[in-house]
């Protein structure tokens, strides 16, 4: 809260200085926009999507801080932007927003500023863009990258955001690594001297916190902030055999640690001191589950088995068992009974 009330002025004026940049809730202005896409989201698209986002933020501040007026005053303009949003660039004759980019409909999804009756249209029409339209590949820039392997793991598509995380073909960062790139380009494009911005440059780096927060898992629960409660979801796709991580965070050490085989899963896991978890084993589809942690059955049959150290429930969704957890180091281990 220390960093929000040192922080909330300077967001509010912002905020309110997009406001006064506004014309009938959408602002026009645009500079750099998804700087470097191959394929541009309309300009105004993505200053409008971010107007939207400050507002919703300074909302979300307010609340938290007890400005109880200013969140209520922030969340209406935050609905007013985004219906102008929706009105202004959904286009219903193809399910996409602006010129049908794949930024521009990145965007509208990862916030939901799209109603739901159209964001299954919204994410066919994407998907369709990266997987027909480009043979798996992101047309996106500096801005929309950030958002996509996100979006894709929370749609249930974290196998396509791998596919699009280990290509070698252009534009990927594969293709970097194949033309010997030792440090992330700020183009996708193979360029060399002046027409090279920068060989060396954090601009589409937001992929290594994809391999943290969806291979590892490795993520905080928005609702406890600081780590309080963690919720470790490793996703285990296409031919990834392991996957480990480890975070330092104000708690203390969280380490999300995988490895598989074609009937088996082994997730080692340690949750600091003073924190909770909720622990995601992946399924995989294995027949007649059973799962042991420390040797100790916690789930067989289709049912939590309670007595295991640490654990305090579980339940189940239809790829994975959720365990309920405190600090500790755990071991588990999914097969079939």
């Amino acid at each position: 809260k220390r960093i929000l009330e040192e922080h909330y002025e300077g967001i509010k004026a912002w905020t309110d200085y997009l406001r006064s940049r506004a014309e009938n809730n959408l602002v026009n202005y645009s500079y750099y926009g998804d700087w470097v896409a191959i394929d541009k989201a309309p300009g105004a698209l993505v200053s409008t999507f971010y107007y939207y986002y400050s507002a919703h933020l300074v909302s979300r501040m307010a609340e938290i801080l007890g400005k109880s007026g200013d969140a209520e005053a922030y969340q209406k303009l935050a609905a007013e932007i985004q219906a102008a949003f929706h009105r202004k660039f959904f286009n219903p004759d193809t399910g996409s927003y602006g010129n049908g980019a794949q930024g521009a409909n990145i965007l509208p999804l990862f916030l939901e500023l799209a109603p739901k009756e159209v964001r299954g249209a919204v994410a066919s029409s994407l998907e369709n863009d990266i997987v027909y339209g480009r043979n798996t590949h992101l047309t996106t820039g500096i801005l929309a990258t950030k958002y996509i392997m996100p979006l894709l793991t929370r749609m249930g598509r974290a196998e396509l955001a791998y596919e699009l995380a280990s290509q070698t073909s252009y534009p990927s960062w594969g293709y970097m690594i194949e033309n010997g790139a030792t440090t992330l380009w700020e183009l996708w494009q193979n360029k060399t001297g002046p027409s090279m911005n920068s060989h060396n440059h954090p601009m589409f780096g937001s992929v290594g916190g994809w391999f943290y927060q969806a291979l590892a898992g490795i993520n905080p629960d928005p609702a406890s902030p600081g780590f309080e409660r963690i919720r470790i979801a490793p996703q285990v796709v296409r031919d990834l055999h392991w996957a480990s991580g480890s975070l330092q965070t104000v708690r203390g050490p969280v380490l999300s640690s995988w490895t598989r085989s074609e009937n088996s899963l082994r997730l080692e896991v340690t949750i600091p001191t003073g924190s909770e978890a909720e622990i995601q084993v992946p399924k995989l589809g294995i027949s007649e589950l059973a799962i042991r942690e420390g040797g100790q059955v916690a789930w067989s049959g289709g049912k939590y088995q309670a007595g295991v150290p640490g654990l305090t429930g579980a339940r189940e969704t239809d790829r994975a068992v959720i365990f309920q957890a405190g600090s500790g180091h755990y071991m588990f281990e999914a097969g079939r009974q």
